[in-house]
């Protein structure tokens, strides 16, 4: 029998299918290595209700109100944030694509995107797994939460069953090969590139200079992942029981979408195939299938104060809520080394709206769970003087191991508070 405080090093060098496996318990033994530190960041598209989300009173004693009270159970697993949001964004609907960068003003006419917190952990994370990053969303069609340093937008993937295939189920031999060589291919286009650029460069102005280094560090960026992809391309791939997913045809089941997504992430963190994964729920101007709704999502959240209207919207949220418990608990009874997945893997939930109905974007819902934190409480900003969604992500990005004391239009961390 294998000693249990055997190192992990000493396991791989002499067992090429642990490159199959999850992490395993046995590894994470006192005096092995710590369970990887993981991330998930979800947004809501269409808000959420404030009265319905937000404790009316501070602290570790909060009284939880409706939605709150749906996660009872891991009440000391969150935290939840009031009086907090990102600065000068406005811009509505359009504010989507700066819940997880922060970049101001998205309706101006010279805007340009910032990099994401998804993208910057996963840069930390680089070739360790095989996928550094998974982008989701519900529906196709509009855009993702992730963008890289350039400010480019990162296409998201919205087929669960294709996205479990790349995960999990192996090609033939022939379809391996063919991978490669592709892989191999964009890394000699990439290569040619890069000569080009070389002989532009004394022959460009100051700003076309600026925007060329930016495009050749994304290649660069490229390149290295391409180098990865093609290591990982010939690695087995893990092995888990679970029958694949099938795709959801309604557009309009956006929480039943949202649960395949959320089951996917699960098994993507418990085979390590990923660390850092974003999911945007999209609103759909759609009637949702569920039972007390007779109206579209898009058009419940701009309720106007309107009771009917309200207790509508609040139907289908209390379903979201739902799923994201069910995401969480199944998280927190998955067993990892002495804990649980929950305890390495920070779950940000949250929207881009404050107040749906007006398309407001201040005092946002923000709930975190998970991760090295200590939690139980709720952190009440000011509602009319917020403070900037920035410093959560600090604190986050250290959480995550990445040294830097500052995101987009952060004034300092949230250490404190967490």
């Amino acid at each position: 029998m294998q000693n249990p405080t055997t190192s992990r090093r000493n396991f791989i060098r002499t067992s090429s299918a642990f490159l199959a496996l999850p992490w395993l318990e046995t590894y994470g033994a006192p005096g092995g290595p710590p369970a990887p530190r993981r991330m998930v960041n979800v947004c809501t598209a269409f808000g959420l209700y404030g009265p319905s989300f937000f404790p009316k009173t501070a602290g570790r004693d909060y009284e939880p109100g409706e939605y709150l009270g749906i996660l009872k159970d891991l009440r000391e697993r969150f935290t939840v944030f009031s009086g907090i949001s990102h600065p000068e964004i406005g811009g509505d609907h359009a504010s989507e694509v700066c819940f997880l960068t922060s970049a101001k003003h998205p309706t101006s006419s010279g805007f340009r995107n910032t990099v994401s917190l998804d993208y910057l952990a996963s840069r930390h994370v680089g070739s360790a797994t095989r996928f550094p990053l998974l982008s989701l969303r519900t529906h196709d069609g509009g855009g993702g939460l992730t963008y890289t340093g350039t400010g480019a937008g990162v296409p998201p993937l919205d087929s669960p069953s294709r996205v479990f295939a790349k995960m999990f189920l192996a090609g033939q031999a022939k379809e391996v090969e063919a991978e490669v060589e592709r892989l191999r291919q964009g890394r000699s286009v990439l290569d040619r590139m890069g000569d080009r650029f070389s002989s532009l460069k004394g022959k460009l102005s100051v700003r076309d200079q600026t925007q060329l280094n930016d495009y050749t560090d994304a290649v660069r960026d490229m390149e290295k992942q391409l180098q990865a992809d093609e290591a990982w391309a010939v690695k087995p791939k893990p092995q888990i029981s679970e029958a694949p997913p099938v795709d959801s045809n309604d557009r309009a089941d956006s929480i039943g979408r949202a649960r395949l997504l959320f089951n996917l992430t699960r098994l993507a963190l418990q085979t390590d195939s990923t660390r850092v994964i974003s999911i945007f729920i999209r609103g759909m101007d759609l009637k949702p299938p569920i039972d007390g709704v007779d109206e579209d999502h898009h058009g419940l959240s701009h309720h106007g104060k309107n009771p009917a209207k309200i207790e509508q919207l609040r139907i289908i949220e209390r379903a979201e809520m739902q799923a994201f418990r069910d995401f969480l608990t199944s998280l927190r009874d998955t067993p990892e080394g002495g804990g649980s997945l929950l305890d390495s893997t920070q779950v940000l939930i949250g929207s881009n709206l404050g107040d749906a109905s007006g398309h407001g974007t201040t005092n946002l819902p923000i709930l975190l769970a998970g991760g090295g934190h200590r939690h139980g409480g709720h952190v009440a900003g000011d509602t009319e003087r917020n403070t900037p969604l920035g410093n959560l992500f600090v604190t986050m990005l250290q959480e995550f191991g990445v040294e830097t004391d500052r995101f987009g239009s952060s004034t300092g961390n949230m250490n404190g508070m967490l």
